[in-house]
Formats: structure tokens, C-alpha cells, sequence
């Protein structure tokens, strides 16, 4: 079929809407519903003017006119619209209605139909057009409109797209052909074309005129199809029937439109066809030569390096503009959108896990560097760029996960100890395994035991002190003499091992501390300590252990804040030793650095309550207050403090002492006569601050025990799992010396708080 060059112009125009639209007059106008019929505004006993006929139907005004227009000739007459008597006085171009009836036969409209059948929505068109005019409910044979009769959405089986999709395809399928009846693209697709509303395109009143210098018919004007055909709406703009464009439009197989060397252009092509009418309409192996940015190409917006990119060579660096390269990225509706990325299989090809040094291969650095090579060509063919053990780089190593910058390990150079993480050398020595360090701890544990039990055999009670008075500081220094032995014992193991060739440069302060975190059976001497009868339990004694254990836990404060702190900024805690070499040492020892500082965060507020609730309970018995309200602020704290004890023996303990002061107290009234030291209905106020003040006193050492006991458990944790997962790295020199040491200082720290 061929048409006019100026309804394409119209054609292109109206549906595009490129060059010349300002040009042309356009009218929104909706279409005959199916139950309306053709009025004229004018009727001259069946001749009508042709202005006022409905324009021609966009499906008409896309193929050859000229039978059409012939028709519309065929029934035009000049005609007299006014008489004066028996003279005309007027003339007028009419159409006479009921030949146009008759012209437009079923023979007129077979011509037209296959083109109009493309879209459901021209059809109907059309239809109406036919119908109005002539009320002929078919076209060509009767039934052939039941599928435009009454349309809804669903009539666009296919679905459809706006017509600005065609910026998405390549220039080579727009100027291409379809491979089966040899249409242009543009041509299809302007077939398939509707809008959002009827639109007209070209002068809306005048849609027909008769040319006497043609002495034929014109269409001056001709009216879109509109989706408001389906009785909805959608946005305005143009768009196209997908159905009718696929089934219009294919591609040749063996010789696809854009099967040049230019793989993008392929790729649009394919991305753009598949979007519009689905895989069925390309080749079974369409996707194999895509060149999208799903894998093989990497949007430069997403391209990232890893941590370590001040230590990447620039040679490196410039590979991302060697490798640059123009692919798409799927949209979401499947259309090509151009990206600018960066070809990974030519990156790939050019990099290796030697290609960056530096920090690119230490620690935390080096692990993100190597899942960054593996996450960008691991899964490239024939790409073998990461070392066989690329699994245990990309992982801590032991030495790694110690917080600290130092080993305890002789060098080959017996002036130069191995104080560096990154680096090992051989040992000069055998190292003892780690049971028999582990051994050694024990031993010392067991001997402080021993000294406990051997202390308390021999039954020395020693009579209840005041608590803590200021008057007896003898507590203060034997807590302190207790604490700066163990400190002592750190000093003396460090100079032996300082001593032993090989060890000369270990930074004896930090091994010094390190030292004072081995577990120790404190919490047991405390423990017996408050197992005593309550009369006889010296809280000074108990004092000067909690003293010396204070200052040690302060000192065992900066490897276990270390540790923790570490732990945290390489996310230890939440999955970073994944993959690792022992790392369920490492879990051990942070797990029990972790505790060790959960524990101190409790006792410390646990101790502010109780040293709170002491001055609460003596300072409620002043005697300076009346009588009648310190017995109404100090019996029911005694009754409350009581009942919250847990330990029936040490109730019983106190009820007896009770008792026995009481007893005391009537005893000199009686003889005396009583004094001003007495309180009516109770014990006198000196006896009962001291109960107050030991009572106070055996809640708060109850807690200190607990508390002493799971930070022993603690370390215990953090001294096991840091010598599995340090391994030959901590081989302390002269173990059985250094063990005999340790004890020695021990029973002396533990004779000193039970003398």
C-alpha cells in the first residue's frame, strides 16, 4: 500500500510529535459512543455540509485516499441552499448522506480493513465511523466487529508502551525493515500508534472540502485514535498497541538489523525487541553476547577500590579508564539504559594479589583487598590471580587477633626479641606446649588453695574489729603489702625472662601487666573469711583482700579494656573471626575479656548501692536526732535488711548477737539506772551502729566474693584462649622457674592477709 507524502507528514506529526506541529490546528474532541447517530447541524433533505461529517479515521488517513475520496466525489454536488421565487440565490458543496450509505459498501472498506485490523483500537475507529454514518453494524462481513463492539483495557491483549520507548532502541532497528512484509519500522509502528484522547490534526472545522480546482474532495484534517475508546484514561501522550506491532514487525534471523561489529547496538536491539514483544521474537541464543551490566561490566558510578587504595600502583589505577566502555543497564521495563562502566574481563586480565603492596597486604587492609580481587574476577574464567591459600589471607591470622604489637618469643638474633606481628622467625628454643602453661597456672592456683585451707585448720579467730575505722588503718597497708607483692612477683618473672638470651627487648612494663592477669584464688580467701562465725569474723582481714585485689583488677584493666576495645573495632564480636585459624581460642579470649569488663561495670554499681545503703542505715541512728524518730528510721530498715538475706546461717548469727547485746544492755539499766546512750524499745545506739556497720559490711563483702569469683572465671577464659591462640608465639623462657615464682609470691600474699 502506498501513501501520500502529506497525510505522512500529518502521520508523522500527529504521532510523533516532531517538526511542524505549531503548523497544524489540533482539537480534542471523544468519539461517538455506539448508541449516538449522525445529526448535521444543517440537513438539506439529505445533503449535508461536508464540514460537518466526522474526520476521517487515522487508519484512512495512513494507506492511499484516493478511493476513499473518490467516493466522497462520487456523493458531493453543487447544490442550491436558498431560492428567491423560482431563482437560486445560493450555491453550496453538499454531501448527499444516503450515497454515502450506499458508496461505502463492503467492497470500499475490504481495501482498507487488513491495514485497520492491525489495532484493536483503530478497528473500532473505524466502526464507529461506518456505523454513524451509514448504521451498518459490520464491515466487510457481518459479525467482523463483535471484537470492537465493546472494548475495555483488556482489548490490548498485548498491553502498550509509550511511543518515547523509541529513544531506547538502536538507530539501526528504526531505519530497519520488517523482514515479512518489508515496512519501514517507523511505518509499523505509526500503525500501531494511538493517543491518550482522540486528538484532530489539521483544521477540525473543516474536516472535508470540496477542491474545484481538483474538482475532488479533500481531507484538510484527520482524527487520531484515542484510548478512550476503552472507556478509560490514562496519562496524555502517545503511545502504541504492542500486540499490533509484533505481529506487524520482525526481524530476520539470519541477518538481524544491528548484527554489526558494534555489540552495544546488538544489544539494544535485543533488550528493546525482548521488552516490547518478548524472547519469541529473537534468535533461541539471544542473550549470549549481551553486553549489560548484570556481570561482565561494572557501572563506573558502582566501581569502588578497596581500603588499601593509597598503596595501588597507578598502573593499576588507570586500568578503569583502559577497560572503560559503553553497555547497558536494564531498565525496569527492560529497555536499554547507556552506561559508561568498565569492562571487568579486561580488568581482570591485568591484576593480581602481587600487583598492590603495602597495606594492601597487612591485617584488616589485606582482607578487604583479597574479597575484593575475589568478588571482582573470582568467578572469570581462567582467572588465577589470588595465591593458593588466598582463603587463609582473607581471614585474621593468629598473630592478628592478639591486641597487642609483641610476642614473647626469642629471636635468631639473641639482642633482638620478637616484638612485631607481621613478621616470624624460628625459635632458638623448645617452647612448652600450651597444657603445660596452662599446667603452670593451675599449680599456682592449687598452692594458693593449699595455703588457704592450711590458714584456716589452724583456728585462729581473731575478735570482730569495728568496721574499717580510721582508727585501725592496719587494713590499708596489709591490702596494699598484698597487692605490691603480686606486683613483685610480675617484676621478678619479667627480669628472668628479660635475662634469657633472646628476650632482651620484650617491653617489660607491658609484661609486667600481662603477668598480673594470671587467675588467682582470691575470691576463695574472702570466701572463707565470711564462712566464719559472726562474732568472729575480722572484716579488716576481708578489707585487705578487696583492697589488694582492687588495685590488681586496675592494673588488669589495660589488656582486658584492650581487648575488648580491639575486638570491637575489628568486629570480633559479630562474626570477624569467621574462617579464621583458631579463632575459637580467639572467641574464648575475647568472650573473657568481654566478661571481665562486664562484671567490673556491675560490681562497680553494685558497690556505689551498697556504700549508699551503709550510710543510710549508721547515719540513721545519730544521736543527735530525737529519740522517738531514730527508732522510726532505723527498726524498719534493720526488719527490711533482714529479710533480704539469703544465707540462713549468718541470720541466725546475727539474731544471736542480738540477743546477746540486749541482754547486756538490760542488764546495766537495771544496775544503773539507765543513761543517755539508751534508746526506749531497743539496744543501745553504740551497740546497734556496730551491728548496723557489720551487717552493711557482710552485704557488701557478699558481693565482692560473687563478684571476685566470675572475674577469676574470666580470666581463666582470657589466659586459655590466649595461649591456644597464640601458640609458639608465647613461649615464656625458664616455665618452671617462672612457675615456682608465681606460687612462691603467692603463699607470701596470702600469709600476709591471714596473719
Amino acid at each position: 500500500m502506498k501513501i501520500s507524502s502529506k497525510h505522512l507528514v500529518l502521520l508523522i506529526t500527529g504521532v510523533y510529535g516532531v517538526a511542524a506541529r505549531e503548523a497544524l490546528y489540533t482539537d480534542t474532541v471523544i468519539s461517538n459512543g455506539e448508541g449516538s447517530t449522525f445529526a448535521p447541524r444543517n440537513n438539506y433533505n439529505g445533503w449535508v455540509n461536508p464540514e460537518d461529517l466526522a474526520s476521517m479515521p487515522q487508519c484512512i488517513a495512513q494507506q492511499n485516499q484516493s478511493t476513499w475520496l473518490s467516493t466522497m466525489t462520487k456523493c458531493t454536488s453543487k447544490q442550491c441552499t436558498s431560492h428567491f421565487a423560482f431563482f437560486c440565490t445560493h450555491h453550496q458543496w453538499l454531501t448527499q448522506l444516503s450515497c454515502l450509505s450506499m458508496g461505502f459498501s463492503s467492497n470500499v472498506i475490504e481495501g482498507y480493513l487488513p491495514y485497520c485490523s492491525r489495532s484493536v483500537l483503530a478497528k473500532a475507529q473505524l466502526y464507529l465511523w461506518i456505523r454513524n454514518l451509514t448504521g451498518r453494524t459490520w464491515l466487510v462481513d457481518i459479525g467482523d466487529t463483535i471484537d470492537v463492539q465493546s472494548l475495555t483495557p483488556a482489548s490490548l491483549t498485548g498491553g502498550y508502551a509509550a511511543i518515547d520507548v523509541i529513544h531506547d532502541a538502536p538507530k539501526c532497528l528504526t531505519s530497519s525493515v520488517s523482514a515479512l512484509s518489508m515496512e519501514p519500522f517507523q511505518y509499523v509502528l505509526a500503525s500501531c500508534g494511538f493517543t491518550s484522547t482522540a486528538q484532530h490534526y489539521g483544521n477540525a472545522d473543516r474536516p472535508w472540502e470540496y477542491s474545484e480546482s481538483l474538482q475532488a474532495m479533500t481531507a484538510p484534517d484527520f482524527e487520531t485514535v484515542g484510548y478512550d475508546l476503552t472507556q478509560r484514561s490514562i496519562r496524555d501522550g502517545n503511545y502504541f498497541d504492542k500486540e499490533c506491532f509484533c505481529n506487524a514487525f520482525t526481524l530476520n534471523m539470519e541477518n538481524e538489523p544491528c548484527s554489526g561489529p558494534e555489540q552495544l547496538d546488538l544489544t539494544r536491539e535485543r533488550l528493546w525487541m525482548n521488552a516490547t514483544c518478548g524472547s519469541t521474537s529473537l534468535p533461541n541464543n539471544w542473550t549470549d553476547i549481551l553486553k549489560t551490566t548484570e556481570f561482565t561490566y561494572i557501572p563506573t558510578e558502582d566501581w569502588h577500590w578497596p581500603m588499601c587504595i593509597a598503596d595501588i600502583p597507578k598502573q593499576v589505577i588507570k586500568l578503569t579508564d583502559q577497560c572503560a566502555t559503553d553497555a547497558c543497564e536494564i531498565d525496569s521495563s527492560g529497555y536499554c539504559k547507556v552506561k559508561r562502566t568498565v569492562y571487568r574481563a579486561c580488568f581482570c586480565r591485568n591484576i593480581r594479589y602481587d600487583s598492590c603492596g603495602g597495606s594492601c597486604q597487612i591485617f584488616e587492609t589485606r582482607i578487604d583487598y583479597v574479597k575484593w580481587l575475589y568478588d571482582l574476577c573470582g568467578n572469570l574464567q581462567d582467572w588465577h590471580g589470588l595465591p593458593d591459600n588466598w582463603r587463609q589471607l582473607a581471614a585474621p591470622t593468629p598473630l592478628e587477633m592478639i591486641p597487642w604489637q609483641w610476642t614473647l618469643k626469642p629471636s635468631n638474633n639473641s639482642k633482638i626479641s620478637q616484638i612485631t606481628r607481621l613478621g616470624s622467625t624460628g625459635a632458638t628454643a623448645t617452647c612448652a606446649s600450651n597444657e603445660w602453661k596452662l599446667r603452670s597456672f593451675a599449680l599456682v592456683n592449687i598452692a594458693t588453695l593449699l595455703a588457704v585451707f592450711l590458714s584456716q585448720g589452724t583456728g585462729i579467730y581473731r575478735t570482730a574489729h569495728s568496721f574499717l575505722s580510721h582508727r585501725h588503718p592496719w587494713w590499708v597497708f596489709k591490702g596494699t603489702l598484698m597487692a605490691a607483692l603480686q606486683l613483685l612477683a610480675s617484676w621478678f618473672s619479667m627480669s628472668l625472662v628479660q635475662e634469657t638470651p633472646g628476650y632482651e627487648d620484650v617491653p617489660s612494663m607491658q609484661l609486667m601487666l600481662l603477668w598480673c592477669t594470671i587467675p588467682r584464688l582470691s575470691w576463695l580467701t574472702l570466701l572463707l573469711t565470711w564462712s566464719q562465725p559472726f562474732e568472729a569474723m575480722d572484716i579488716s582481714e576481708a578489707a585487705s583482700f578487696s583492697l589488694a585485689e582492687m588495685i590488681l583488677q586496675f592494673l588488669i584493666s589495660y589488656y582486658m579494656v584492650m581487648t575488648v576495645n580491639y575486638g570491637r573495632e575489628h568486629n570480633f564480636y559479630f562474626g570477624g573471626l569467621e574462617g579464621a585459624a583458631r579463632a575459637r581460642s580467639a572467641k574464648f579470649m575475647y568472650a573473657g575479656a568481654l566478661m571481665w569488663l562486664v562484671i567490673i561495670g556491675l560490681a562497680l554499681i553494685r558497690s556505689i548501692r551498697a556504700t549508699r545503703r551503709m550510710n543510710l542505715l549508721t547515719g540513721s541512728s545519730s544521736p543527735d536526732l530525737p529519740k522517738w524518730q531514730r527508732g522510726k528510721q532505723l527498726t524498719p530498715s534493720i526488719i527490711e535488711d533482714l529479710t533480704a538475706q539469703s544465707n540462713e546461717r549468718c541470720t541466725r548469727s546475727w539474731v544471736q548477737s542480738l540477743d546477746t547485746s540486749r541482754g547486756s544492755e538490760e542488764a546495766s539499766l537495771m544496775s544503773s539506772g539507765g543513761g543517755s546512750n539508751t534508746a526506749y524499745g531497743t539496744f543501745s545506739i553504740e551497740g546497734r551502729e556496730n551491728w548496723v556497720s557489720k551487717k552493711a559490711a557482710a552485704d557488701l563483702h557478699a558481693s565482692t566474693v560473687i563478684a571476685m569469683f566470675l572475674l577469676w572465671i574470666a580470666q581463666w577464659f582470657f589466659w586459655s584462649g590466649f595461649i591456644g591462640l597464640s601458640s609458639e608465639e608465647f613461649c615464656p623462657p625458664k616455665l618452671k622457674l617462672l612457675t615456682a615464682v608465681w606460687i612462691a609470691f603467692s603463699l607470701a600474699s596470702t600469709a600476709v592477709g591471714v596473719t
